[in-house]
């Protein structure tokens, strides 16, 4: 199959005039039947070669893609249709998950909470519409995909739409009731185009392209509706044919059965850069249906993001596909490949012998079973001929077998220099390993694998990305406010977040503001989920050993909490996927700025001073009881004690007394008798109790002194515990 491309610069009737700006219907009308015949000459070879590689990637046989059926209707074709192979393994690698939308503002400026809201509403909008089904995000990128696999190109468009109902309405200045449209809904979609329904003026590189054109096809109530029933009228409707084509001049020969059953017509949206203009024409008619300024009002103006193209060059632009590349190979392989099966088919057990020898060989293998032997007539006759070696001759099977082998190496050959050209060399190199090889070479190998498809994966991500903007931009621009709120659930966002709302709503409706919508390239491709948690477990282990080295420069260093967060955050940015944690840490920073968190130590000692002062408060009044006790008990001491003095002098003095009078009666019975003697006994026991009781009464004041200085002392040293107690309180409450 031929599908090479071929690299002409484009003939002056391909280099179309500048769109006119003032020119009736007829005249607009030419003009651009010119401008698409001049696209349809630049993109018949694309186009053709288009077919021809999805019909390839379909192991279609006959028709288009030429060669016959093969397999059990004996056809002598066989194919090893490694293309398909090649387009599937690139398609699950590239695709393997729905798109993580990622809107933020175009400059990062901290503190802007209303800018942060108003992300979050945009960037709920937009997922919202990739998490349905249908004419969804994901579908349409899926088939973009397909295509730019395929035949080289895929793009989508962007498609906004709104619904009004007539209501009655009161005018407030004259309270007349008025009939006036409002709007009871608005939608904007992702809509997957086809690759030969896009088209573009000449140009070598996108931002040259003056006009782009996407086909539509509208049944005739269709056109009525929206034209009028004289222009639908001059419409020519066909059958449309599943290659999108309409089915006239070179498509009559197609299958019938593979057209559609309703007529429809075949018209082109052309969107004009030069004149900022929407133009709808159609063969049929012979004038201009309609056209309008600048529909969207797009910074780019386009409704579609740049498609993804194959294999471009700055001489032309217009896609090659990547099966052109390596279709010799493609083509060596499938002949390689007819060869062998025709070969094999051709190794039999098959060979020849005497007939005149009678049929004894022939019963050999017709009747022949284990432990059984043929009789043979005339065994002279037989023998003389040199048995059975001389009557057999077998096909020569080993050089067949050794052709076989030659092609099945060189077959083998060639497909590892398809893998080369294609990349799947890489994926496979990095796939494959043995028990001898080390983890660090494997996922060396694994990593070196990915790098041929990293440049396909990026170019994805950002058509997506792209597509995501553009769609961002008409909800901007062209959405009610209520319908915002409604279609981004705006009601279930936080409290904290609640009153920032309306004015993020507004800020999205400004012209000036632009949003930066972005789809990172790992959140589409198929996941390693083992690399994934590898990744998530060192980020975690990398976040755990700094916040603990963190947590203790936050106790050294007062008040540098905010700033060691910083630094978490730019060690952040350098994990993949861990971008979506920063507006989370943005708001923490700032939380922690606004409102810094007591320090804990300072905390416990606060707790530790309470404690203390409690304390120091109940050993007070501990204090005060017992000195209260102590004045007490001492008082009833000091009284007993006085009682008891009193009751012993008075004790005392009676025995002295009664000693006195018997002393006296004694010496009264002895005054004769002792004479001198009494007198001297009377003076001494005058002088001996006149002694003791001096001695008594010393001793008396002596105690007395000693517990009043006792009783000083301890007043004294409860009234200094006391003041140390009070000059502790005070100091702490300080």
């Amino acid at each position: 199959m031929e599908t090479g491309a071929k690299t002409s610069s484009a003939s002056s009737d391909e280099r179309e005039t500048p769109a006119p700006t003032e020119q009736s219907p007829s005249a607009l009308h030419q003009f651009w039947q010119k401008e698409k015949t001049a696209a349809d000459k630049r993109l018949r070879d694309f186009r053709r070669r288009g077919n021809l590689v999805v019909s390839r990637y379909l192991d279609e046989r006959g028709g288009a893609a030429g060669g016959s059926n093969a397999g059990s209707n004996g056809s002598t074709e066989f194919r090893l249709n490694l293309f398909h192979t090649y387009v599937s393994t690139m398609q699950s690698m590239l695709y393997g998950s729905v798109p993580k939308v990622d809107v933020s503002r175009e400059h990062q400026d901290p503190d802007d909470d209303i800018a942060r809201v108003a992300s979050v509403i945009l960037q709920r909008i937009l997922e919202a519409d990739v998490q349905q089904s249908g004419a969804d995000v994901p579908t349409t990128l899926r088939a973009c995909l397909q295509d730019r696999l395929l035949p080289g190109m895929g793009t989508a468009r962007i498609h906004y739409d709104y619904r009004t109902e007539e209501l009655d309405t009161i005018d407030p200045t004259t309270q007349e009731t008025k009939k006036a449209q409002h709007l009871t809904g608005e939608w904007c979609e992702s809509r997957y185009v086809h690759w030969q329904d896009f088209m573009w003026g000449w140009a070598r590189t996108w931002t040259e392209v003056p006009w782009v054109g996407y086909r539509i096809w509208l049944t005739k109530d269709e056109a009525t509706e929206r034209w009028g029933k004289k222009k639908a009228d001059a419409l020519t409707y066909v059958n449309q044919l599943p290659t999108g084509k309409s089915g006239d001049s070179e498509d009559r020969n197609e299958d019938t059965a593979q057209r559609n059953n309703t007529q429809k017509a075949e018209v082109w949206e052309f969107w004009s850069k030069k004149d900022r203009r929407l133009y709808w024409w159609s063969e049929g008619a012979d004038l201009i249906l309609d056209s309008i300024a600048d529909p969207l009002n797009l910074d780019g103006f386009f409704p579609g993001p740049p498609p993804m193209m194959a294999n471009l060059t700055t001489t032309k632009f217009v896609p090659t596909a990547d099966f052109a590349l390596a279709q010799d190979l493609y083509n060596e392989i499938d002949e390689l490949s007819t060869r062998i099966a025709m070969i094999t088919r051709a190794v039999k057990v098959v060979g020849v012998y005497d007939k005149s020898a009678g049929d004894s060989v022939g019963r050999m293998f017709r009747e022949g079973t284990e432990n059984d032997l043929i009789p043979v007539d005339s065994w002279a006759a037989f023998a003389e001929k040199g048995g059975l070696k001389g009557c057999l001759e077998w096909l020569p099977v080993q050089e067949i077998a050794s052709t076989l082998k030659t092609l099945n190496e060189v077959r083998d050959e060639s497909i590892n220099l398809l893998y080369q050209v294609t990349g799947m060399s890489d994926i496979l190199r990095g796939g494959s390993t043995d028990q001898y090889t080390s983890d660090g070479t494997q996922q060396l190998k694994a990593k070196f694998g990915s790098i041929r498809v990293q440049a396909l994966q990026d170019q994805f991500a950002v058509f997506a990305s792209e597509l995501s903007a553009i769609k961002a931009e008409v909800i901007a621009k062209h959405f009610d406010e209520r319908s915002i709120l409604v279609q981004s659930g705006a009601q279930f966002l936080p409290k904290a977040d609640m009153q920032k709302v309306i004015p993020a709503v507004q800020l999205i409706k400004s012209p000036e503001i632009k949003w930066r919508v972005n789809i990172r390239p790992e959140s589409i491709a198929m996941m390693d989920y083992a690399q994934l948690k590898s990744e998530r477990t060192e980020f975690l282990t990398a976040m755990a050993t700094y916040v603990q080295s963190a947590q203790a420069a936050a106790k050294t260093i007062p008040g540098s909490l905010p700033l060691l967060l910083e630094l978490m955050k730019w060690g952040m940015a350098g994990f993949k996927g861990s971008d979506y944690l920063e507006g989370t840490m943005d708001r923490a920073i700032e939380d922690l700025t606004k409102n810094p968190p007591k320090d804990q130590d300072d905390g416990n000692q606060q707790a530790e001073k309470m404690k203390v002062q409690n304390a120091m408060q109940l050993e007070q009044t501990k204090h005060q009881n017992a000195m209260q006790s102590m004045q007490a008990k001492s008082q009833a001491d000091l009284q007993k004690t006085h009682a008891d003095m009193q009751t012993k002098m008075e004790l005392l003095f009676a025995d002295l007394k009664a000693d006195l009078q018997l002393v006296e009666a004694n010496k009264n019975a002895d005054l004769q008798v002792e004479g001198a003697q009494a007198q001297g006994d009377t003076i001494a026991n005058q002088v001996e109790h006149e002694n003791t009781m001096v001695e008594m009464e010393t001793q008396h004041n002596m105690d007395m002194v000693e517990i009043a200085a006792d009783h000083t002392t301890t007043m004294a040293e409860k009234k200094k515990d006391g003041e140390m107690a009070a000059d502790d309180k005070s100091g702490n409450g300080e």
